[in-house]
């Protein structure tokens, strides 16, 4: 039985892709934006491989910034750019990253957490004041004990060593078996985790497969944000949800309408804005069956 969770922060709790998006657009205006999912990907996977050589102070944090930048362009076939550039584009997206929020969704899982009284935690790479910075900007110590909180720029440990997960676990106070990790890389997450072995949950909302030569691990896999508030929310709604996390099942379909209960809510907020619900069945690829409720509900 699952009772507690643990979060990744960046692109997990928000959606770190759009500042991104917007730093790029600023110093790389002649950047063709249908790439920008491609490159956001690929920065982040240079974001993984580079840090560790920070963290063992083999490179400054200042060339790591430059050269997961100047990596991430010449892998969708840029020039390479000058670490003047590299720096520029650094500032302008900390500045970006002033103005993350925490979206609905996320906000709407936390508080019925919250609601519930479920034990959160999070466990987040990267230099510590960057990441408390971003922590407390996103407003998160209201459903986050400070106690709850590791960043690994603080310990001798980073994902996806399992040395952090369980530092994590003893600092938190959590049983690994019962307590469900959540986040988007299945590098540092999902195979961190399993390593500490911690259930998990891979929210692959940007469409990533698992890489070459990898099994898979976790034992839940999500694509959206609504997703999420209808998979926790079914997950920690019954009375004995210790079935939901046996990987062995083929299928789950309690599951399954608890992830798409999350999609419904999405669709109905859609349709508050004056969406319609053909354009919102479009958008959120529903079913026949989710279309005709909407219709039914009265929704034109």
């Amino acid at each position: 039985m699952i009772n507690a969770i643990v979060f990744d922060v960046d692109d997990t709790i928000y959606d770190q892709q759009a500042p991104f998006k917007r730093a790029i657009e600023k110093i790389f205006p002649y950047f063709d934006m249908k790439d920008i999912n491609k490159a956001y990907i690929r920065y982040r996977h240079y974001s993984d491989v580079g840090f560790p050589r920070v963290f063992a102070k083999e490179w400054d944090i200042n060339y790591f910034r430059f050269w997961r930048t100047n990596e991430t362009l010449k892998d969708l076939g840029y020039d390479e750019i000058t670490e003047e550039v590299g720096k520029a584009f650094q500032e302008t997206y900390e500045e970006e990253l002033d103005n993350i929020q925490m979206l609905d969704e996320m906000r709407l899982t936390l508080d019925f957490l919250r609601e519930k009284k479920i034990p959160v935690g999070l466990i987040t790479n990267g230099p510590t004041e960057h990441q408390l910075k971003k922590v407390k900007k996103l407003g998160l110590y209201e459903y986050v004990e400070p106690g709850r909180v590791i960043v690994s720029g603080a310990t001798p440990f980073q994902k996806p060593e399992k040395e952090i997960f369980n530092l994590a676990a003893r600092q938190f106070g959590m049983n690994p078996e019962t307590t469900l990790y959540v986040g988007d890389s299945y590098d540092n997450d999902v195979l961190g985790s399993n390593r500490g072995g911690w259930k998990s949950m891979w929210f692959n909302h940007r469409g990533r497969e698992i890489p070459k030569g990898k099994e898979r691990l976790h034992d839940v896999e999500i694509d959206s944000f609504e997703q999420l508030f209808g998979a926790v929310k079914v997950l920690f709604d019954l009375p004995d949800n210790k079935y939901i996390m046996d990987f062995n099942d083929k299928t789950n379909p309690i599951l399954e309408q608890g992830i798409q209960s999350g999609m419904m809510i999405a669709a109905e907020k859609m349709l508050a804005q004056d969406f319609d619900v053909m354009r919102v069945a479009e958008i959120l690829e529903l079913s026949k069956m989710e279309i005709k409720l909407l219709l039914l509900k009265g929704y034109k």
